[in-house]
């Protein structure tokens, strides 16, 4: 018999709600044509768009893992769907910042509002002390996510 890991049933759920939150995307993805990394990428977009930094091909390609001439084709395609813009950056001429359109934004708000609504109507049962603790789980995993991804040895060319 195998010892069961601390906390099994609780990985176990995490584990779970990943499946069931890349179902989600993958189906909401295919009404429009889009594919996991564009997905992907259009969520980088939407998070970039919250910090000071501006969202340039180099720092999408680093976040989604993707090599130089990858970052290109996606862009690209997301350029052609109306869901990006290229604009010279004000600060450095040189730099190419990438934005969302207004397109993307509302076919995203189409999308992901039948989930938003669940997650709310789920969330409303708890108290404001849950969801803090629950807040502060969920950050302590993603950042020992981070951490561990971290760790993997960068793939040799």
């Amino acid at each position: 018999m195998t010892a069961r890991m601390p906390h099994a049933e609780l990985l176990a759920l995490l584990r779970e709600f990943t499946v069931e939150t890349d179902r989600y995307v993958e189906r909401v993805g295919s009404l429009h044509g889009l594919h996991r990394t564009d997905m992907n990428a259009l969520a980088f977009l939407v998070q970039a768009g919250l910090g000071p930094q501006p969202a340039t091909p180099g720092r999408l390609g680093e976040a989604l893992n993707l090599s130089s001439p990858a970052t290109t084709a996606l862009v690209d395609r997301l350029d052609r769907a109306g869901h990006v813009t290229r604009q010279r950056s004000e600060a450095d001429r040189r730099q190419v910042e990438l934005a969302m359109t207004d397109h993307a934004r509302q076919v995203g708000r189409s999308l992901f509002s039948p989930l938003a609504a669940h997650l709310g109507a789920a969330m409303a049962g708890y108290s404001e002390a849950e969801l803090a603790l629950a807040q502060r789980f969920i950050a302590d995993m993603i950042e020992a996510t981070a951490a561990a991804r971290g760790d993997i040895p960068a793939p040799t060319p």
